[in-house]
């Protein structure tokens, strides 16, 4: 697999990590549709627990290149640095982003909301994603 491909697959991973949140099974217009502070929050950590969980699976792995490694490592840092930080920072943090995506600011985030969030994030990695792919064909010392 060469770098290109296995960081498209990174991006489309953290991508739909980062833009995932939680959601009922009901219609859309139920108010189970809908995310709190409070659900938002229990959802957040335990996605960090379950990403430090894959992440240390996948350090743990022989055929890890260093390009890889290094790439996890950070993503580890980043997980960690969540992980034990004081409850009121990081629940500050995470109020921040709640109130980011709830447009209204409602104290809840519904369906439409979760939905703007989603293509607003996709278009912020789909143009990370493009110009990463855009330096590295222009980049002479690769040709």
């Amino acid at each position: 697999m060469n770098a290109i491909t296995r960081y498209a697959a990174l991006v489309v991973g953290l991508l739909s990590a980062l833009c995932s949140l939680p959601a009922g099974a009901t219609p859309a217009d139920s108010a189970s549709d809908t995310i709190t502070f409070p659900q938002y929050r229990d959802w957040r950590l335990h996605f960090i627990e379950q990403r430090q969980t894959q992440i240390a699976a996948e350090l743990a792995a022989k055929d890890v290149s260093a390009q890889q490694r290094a790439s996890l490592e950070r993503q580890k840092a980043y997980y960690d640095y969540f992980a034990v930080m004081p409850t009121a920072e990081r629940d500050r943090r995470f109020r921040d982003r709640f109130d980011e995506i709830d447009a209204n600011h409602d104290g809840i985030i519904d369906p439409k909301e979760r939905t703007a969030w989603h293509e607003k994030q996709r278009a912020f990695y789909e143009r990370s994603n493009f110009h990463r792919r855009d330096t590295a064909t222009n980049d002479p010392a690769r040709h």
